[in-house]
């Protein structure tokens, strides 16, 4: 049963650490909002140690929503909420769930090149942490259908601070961003983290693409940390690698293609399931 536990790291942290972070801040009244869809699934799970095993393969879909506002010139609000998710294992049914927003604010602190910004934000632990998933087949010796728990997102709140360096490639038609988060967790967890790169191009005034790398590391264990984190994330470590595109199909109005996959390179994946991640989806802009 324990190796059936360890899947759950790809559904609560993969997904919303994976993201690279620009300076760029909106215009007042400004918005950005994307629906997206995006599907993980994966069976070749990475110990806390780092040693590759494999276990059932578990699969998630999920419908998300994301959104900037620009509140003034200098300050923009930033929602990132995966409303609804499917969780399962190649051996189980399939579960629903709601997943934990995340609410951030993003300040200017210079817009010159280079731009520069501080972001400050929380994800609150809205998820249900009872999610019970039966087993397809009935356990023969005891006669009955065993289940396991697939929550839909951590169970602590937690909070970071991330400051962002971004700058245009002046007659380049492209832009390159960096930035450094450092995340902190209650309910003794240990904090976490999170640093990244983004290059991008604009090929046409309606298509662009990116190529994103971003690392995630664990710190040190504080006082009574949960040992055995395998469902709340703990002690999870890992690089990824990731491409996007956006195309404009008409005014306002693009459609979104993601990849991402896990960097061996930049950080051994500890305590996490590498999988691909696949994204599509539908963004405005007004």
């Amino acid at each position: 049963m324990k190796k059936s536990f360890t899947i759950l790291i790809i559904s609560v942290l993969y997904i919303q650490n994976i993201s690279a972070q620009s300076a760029w801040t909106r215009e007042k009244g400004s918005f950005y909002g994307k629906f997206g869809v995006y599907n993980v699934s994966g069976s070749e799970y990475f110990n806390t140690e780092g040693k590759p095993t494999v276990s059932n393969t578990f699969t998630q879909q999920a419908f998300a929503l994301y959104g900037e506002y620009g509140i003034t010139k200098n300050i923009n609000a930033i929602v990132n909420f995966p409303f609804l998710k499917f969780n399962k294992y190649n051996v189980t049914e399939t579960v629903a769930g709601i997943g934990n927003p995340q609410i951030e604010f993003k300040f200017a602190i210079l817009k010159k090149i280079p731009v520069v910004a501080l972001s400050v934000g929380a994800e609150i632990p809205f998820a249900n942490q009872t999610n019970i998933a039966f087993y397809k087949e009935t356990n023969t010796t005891l006669g009955i259908k065993e289940f396991i728990n697939l929550p839909a997102g951590t169970p602590d709140f937690n909070y970071w601070g991330t400051i962002s360096v971004s700058s245009g490639l002046g007659s380049v038609p492209g832009w390159v961003s960096t930035f450094f988060q450092y995340n902190v967790r209650t309910q003794n967890f240990s904090d976490r983290l999170k640093y990244g790169f983004e290059l991008g191009y604009k090929w046409s005034p309606k298509f662009w693409t990116n190529v994103r790398l971003v690392s995630l590391t664990n710190g040190k264990d504080k006082e009574n940390t949960p040992v055995g984190g395998i469902i709340n994330g703990q002690r999870t470590e890992f690089g990824s690698l990731g491409v996007g595109a956006a195309y404009e199909v008409a005014k306002h109005w693009s459609v979104t293609l993601d990849y991402q996959t896990f960097a061996n390179f930049l950080v051994q994946p500890k305590n996490v399931y590498a999988a691909p991640f696949f994204q599509a989806g539908v963004s405005a802009e007004f």
